[in-house]
């Protein structure tokens, strides 16, 4: 288990995301993002050049190797939100993507000496290199035991 006490600013973990499908991309629009540059490719290809993923999505498809990958190694409490967050640019069908968790600041609680918060940015960049997402985020997670320090 990772507690607060084992980051500090700077450091940077790697990850990957499997890149989405043209079904896949139609599929979740219908569901959660019915617009028309995610639903049907004519008008996408019109406008952007290809069917491009939802802003939701892509959010989603950057989270999952981390919340996989890393989350169940540390005692997170919950999370607090985001800083910000921003799509710079689409993902399109067959776009692999690669996952950059720098970690920003690490702050122990003045008020409650057993938890403190991580706050972290993500970048996703597409093959060509490009940031297609970034997101500055906070996440309360425990300190270490006493009885482990």
């Amino acid at each position: 288990m990772k507690y607060l006490e084992d980051f500090q600013p700077g450091q940077i973990y790697r990850f990957r995301a499997e890149p989405l499908s043209k079904e896949e991309i139609v599929a979740f629009a219908q569901e959660w993002d019915p617009q028309r540059l995610h639903t049907d490719e004519n008008y996408a290809v019109a406008i952007h050049g290809s069917l491009i993923a939802s802003g939701f999505q892509t959010m989603l498809q950057v989270f999952k190797p981390v919340m996989h990958g890393m989350m169940p190694e540390i005692a997170n409490i919950g999370g607090l939100g985001f800083d910000s967050l921003k799509w710079p640019r689409p993902i399109r069908p067959g776009e692999a993507l690669d996952i950059e968790l720098e970690v920003s600041s690490v702050t122990p609680s003045k008020s409650k000496p057993d938890r403190g918060v991580l706050a972290y940015t993500l970048r996703a960049m597409n093959p060509a290199g490009q940031v297609v997402f970034t997101a500055d985020t906070p996440v309360m997670i425990k300190r270490r035991p006493s009885e482990e320090k």
